[in-house]
Protein backbone atom coordinates (compact mmCIF):
# COMPACT_ATOMS: atom_id res chain seq x y z
CA UNK A 1 0.00 0.00 0.00
CA UNK A 2 1.23 3.25 -1.01
CA UNK A 3 1.17 6.31 1.92
CA UNK A 4 0.21 9.51 1.11
CA UNK A 5 4.09 10.29 2.44
CA UNK A 6 5.33 8.45 -0.13
CA UNK A 7 2.98 9.94 -3.04
CA UNK A 8 4.32 13.70 -1.69
CA UNK A 9 8.10 12.50 -1.84
CA UNK A 10 7.63 10.77 -5.00
CA UNK A 11 6.20 14.42 -6.29
CA UNK A 12 9.23 16.52 -4.80
CA UNK A 13 12.01 14.39 -6.10
CA UNK A 14 9.64 14.88 -9.55
CA UNK A 15 9.50 18.35 -8.81
CA UNK A 16 13.34 19.37 -8.16
CA UNK A 17 14.39 18.82 -11.90
CA UNK A 18 11.71 20.43 -13.24
CA UNK A 19 12.86 23.58 -11.15
CA UNK A 20 16.10 23.17 -11.72
CA UNK A 21 15.79 22.70 -15.44
CA UNK A 22 13.78 26.49 -15.45
CA UNK A 23 16.26 28.06 -13.45
CA UNK A 24 19.13 27.25 -15.97
CA UNK A 25 16.98 27.82 -18.66
CA UNK A 26 16.42 31.50 -17.44
CA UNK A 27 19.83 31.38 -17.75
CA UNK A 28 20.05 31.96 -21.40
CA UNK A 29 20.93 34.99 -23.34
CA UNK A 30 18.15 34.91 -26.08
CA UNK A 31 14.23 34.72 -24.84
CA UNK A 32 13.33 32.62 -27.32
CA UNK A 33 15.53 29.82 -26.08
CA UNK A 34 14.05 30.56 -22.78
CA UNK A 35 11.04 30.46 -23.93
CA UNK A 36 11.36 27.44 -26.03
CA UNK A 37 12.91 25.19 -23.31
CA UNK A 38 10.08 26.85 -20.65
CA UNK A 39 7.46 25.07 -23.12
CA UNK A 40 9.49 21.59 -23.42
CA UNK A 41 9.63 21.32 -19.42
CA UNK A 42 6.35 22.09 -18.62
CA UNK A 43 5.10 20.15 -21.45
CA UNK A 44 6.97 17.14 -21.02
CA UNK A 45 8.33 18.08 -17.17
CA UNK A 46 10.21 14.89 -16.40
CA UNK A 47 12.08 14.00 -19.66
CA UNK A 48 11.69 17.73 -20.57
CA UNK A 49 13.34 18.69 -17.69
CA UNK A 50 16.39 16.21 -18.05
CA UNK A 51 17.06 16.93 -21.55
CA UNK A 52 17.31 20.81 -20.69
CA UNK A 53 19.97 20.02 -17.96
CA UNK A 54 21.94 17.72 -19.91
CA UNK A 55 21.82 20.31 -22.91
CA UNK A 56 23.28 23.00 -20.20
CA UNK A 57 26.17 20.98 -18.96
CA UNK A 58 26.85 19.33 -22.61
CA UNK A 59 27.48 22.90 -24.03
CA UNK A 60 29.18 24.46 -20.46
CA UNK A 61 31.32 21.63 -20.88
CA UNK A 62 32.63 22.56 -24.57
CA UNK A 63 32.91 26.21 -23.84
CA UNK A 64 35.14 25.26 -21.51
CA UNK A 65 37.67 22.65 -23.56
CA UNK A 66 37.58 25.74 -26.82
Amino acid sequence: MISAFQVIVFLVLLLIPVIYALILASRAQDNWRFLIWGVLILLVPFLGALACIINYHSKKKTLKTT
